[in-house]
């Protein structure tokens, strides 16, 4: 599927930038945010995917949740 592209501007932390850059091993400030930004979106769907899962699980514990704290 093909990307689609918007020119936007942005005042960001340059530090946070490099930072960013390093840990993700990233060679321009625009790959470093889009890939910054696939990370954070790929996150929410795991979380929501296990969220699901225990959801799913909880059923099948006694009839009770041992995961309660998770809403």
């Amino acid at each position: 599927m093909r990307k689609r592209v918007k020119r936007k501007n942005y005042y960001l932390d340059e530090k946070a930038i490099k930072q960013a850059q390093k840990v993700l091993g990233t060679k321009t400030e625009t790959e470093t945010i889009q890939k910054a930004l696939e990370l954070v979106a790929d996150e929410a769907r795991l979380a929501q995917a296990l969220k699901n899962l225990l959801d799913k699980g909880k059923d099948h514990i006694h009839g009770e949740s041992t995961y309660a704290g998770w809403h």
